[in-house]
């Protein structure tokens, strides 16, 4: 079979959603899909054009698979070797998997060798050593700046916000609420965690009373304006973990609103150290050794 990899741009953010359910539950000719907030990738059969989605990068047989095994090692992320990613691989792997029922064999091996590619690659290089969840580290930070206890509230359902949402709630013992563009999510999320959620037209509301909120979604627009916050403690800590931002402009400069930015939080945690970036290359070799040795079996 012919094995593909895309990376698509939505031409409609407010359809996202809708997109990722049409490819991820495609029957005919099923597709990995990975969805996060830096990314939205499909690995499997062609995928063709569409008014919904343009189609920003192709990849071919050895270097989809390289692709993804790279993805999965953390060495496309803007944290080397952060671990989140691996997770977000397995969840759009285990989806596939229920989509398909185990039918689509050739594809579910090429996945299951490239997820191995990829772990491997982390094991060999250890770029990942010593390397703190930026979940983790947006939790923490967060729970530096406010009481102890203090509700806060996370906007995204997705691993990251639920990440951090869950090392808020455990670690911290914050009674924390959810919202997020996909209200389902949102609502497992906050029954996993014994808290409530809302739609984010109702963020305002959400945010009465919080002293922390943590942000972190693939919108392609602000989802947080000054008026959301009319109602939330002061003072307030702002984590913004989107890409683009999730606050508007003016939220930053708030009086009695500390803003702390995603790059703000990589800076913190001191990451991409040439340390790294040399176990990042090792890992690289390790996959493209890897991909080609795949090749020559396939």
């Amino acid at each position: 079979m012919q094995f593909i990899g895309c990376e698509l741009e939505i031409t409609d953010p407010a359809r996202r959603e809708e997109v990722v359910q049409t490819l991820s539950r495609r029957a005919h000719a099923p597709l990995l899909v990975l969805n996060t907030c830096q990314r939205l990738e499909c690995f499997g059969h062609p995928v063709d054009e569409d008014p919904r989605w343009r189609i920003t990068t192709r990849y071919d047989s050895r270097a989809a698979f390289e692709r993804m095994a790279r993805i999965a090692a953390g060495l496309e992320s803007r944290v080397i070797g952060e671990l989140e990613v691996l997770g977000q691989v397995r969840t759009a792997y285990k989806l596939f998997r229920e989509t398909t029922g185990g039918q689509a064999k050739i594809l579910d091996r090429i996945f299951q060798d490239a997820l191995a590619l990829g772990r491997e690659a982390r094991r060999i290089s250890e770029v990942d050593r010593n390397l703190t969840s930026l979940s983790a580290l947006a939790a923490t930070t967060l729970m530096k700046h406010i009481p102890a206890t203090a509700p806060v509230a996370v906007v995204g359902a997705g691993s990251l916000a639920g990440s951090a949402a869950r090392y808020l709630n455990k670690r911290g013992n914050h009674p924390v609420r959810i919202t997020s563009r996909c209200p389902d999510n949102a609502f497992v999320l906050a029954l996993e965690l014994g808290g409530f959620s809302t739609g984010v037209d109702n963020i305002g509301h959400l945010f009465t009373g919080v002293a922390g909120i943590i942000s972190a979604t693939a919108a392609p627009h602000a989802l947080i304006f000054p008026k959301h916050l009319e109602h939330a403690a002061r003072p307030l800590t702002i984590i913004d973990l989107g890409e683009p931002s999730d606050c508007d402009d003016e939220v930053k400069s708030l009086p009695g609103v500390t803003y702390i930015s995603l790059l703000d939080i990589e800076r913190k945690a001191h990451i991409n150290t040439e340390d790294r970036v040399r176990r990042a290359e090792i890992a690289a070799q390790v996959i493209r050794d890897g991909a080609l040795a795949w090749t020559a079996r396939s």
